[in-house]
């Protein structure tokens, strides 16, 4: 299968969940998968990086797949990286995909924010996916407003003509609403040919194992 890229409807969805459980479900296949995020922004000091829980679910920290921009400021990679006086050069993200391809890992490529976020100036994750041929994956909130926020990014994916492999609604209320409760058959009715994942709000236990058997469907 083609490599991934994780994205998002918003920031805070839940990416690195699904990126990492996506990394899970495909070790259990056997394939030799790994999580890469490019760009991590928001870093505090003593707390669990995107990083370091894409590391633990692929077996292993590769250094072909630490990050090339890690800034503290919660903000977008080319804001971000600015205001620190620095920058982040898209050729070298191409590169490191490419040799992380070479080394013979299936690539699970988790994004910042939504498609349209910038990673460098003129280059979004959306030239990413389509400059290393990546298919999408796309994470969502489960209740009001969803609709929307689904329908653009795939919109603008399918533009690109990027394959989106894909949609999980993660985070599913124990007792959902309306819009909950219907949004799945919804984005079916909007999204033919686009399977559509619903993952539940985690109280107990690992998350990533968890949500690894259901986006496991997305993989076929």
């Amino acid at each position: 299968m083609r490599d991934l890229l994780v994205t998002g409807t918003d920031t805070g969805v839940g990416k690195t969940v699904i990126a990492a459980a996506l990394v899970t479900a495909l070790r259990a296949r056997g394939v030799r998968a790994i999580g890469f995020k490019p760009a991590e922004t928001g870093i505090e000091p003593g707390q669990d990086r995107d990083s370091d829980v894409l590391a633990r679910a692929s077996g292993a920290r590769e250094a072909l797949a630490v990050p090339l921009l890690q800034l503290a400021e919660p903000l977008a990679p080319a804001v971000a990286a600015d205001r620190a006086g620095t920058r982040m050069n898209p050729r070298d993200v191409e590169s490191r995909i490419a040799q992380l391809r070479r080394a013979g890992y299936t690539l699970v490529v988790e994004g910042a924010g939504g498609v349209m976020v910038p990673l460098a100036w003129d280059y979004t994750v959306l030239d990413l996916a389509c400059a290393c041929e990546l298919e999408a994956i796309v994470v969502a909130r489960p209740g009001l407003g969803t609709l929307n926020h689904v329908a653009m990014p795939v919109t603008v994916l399918r533009s690109r003509e990027i394959s989106v492999r894909g949609v999980v609604l993660n985070g599913r209320s124990a007792t959902p609403d309306l819009a909950e409760s219907t949004n799945p058959d919804t984005l079916v009715r909007m999204l033919p040919g686009i399977p559509v994942v619903e993952t539940p709000h985690w109280t107990s236990g690992s998350p990533v194992t968890a949500a690894a058997a259901l986006v496991d469907r997305l993989l076929d």
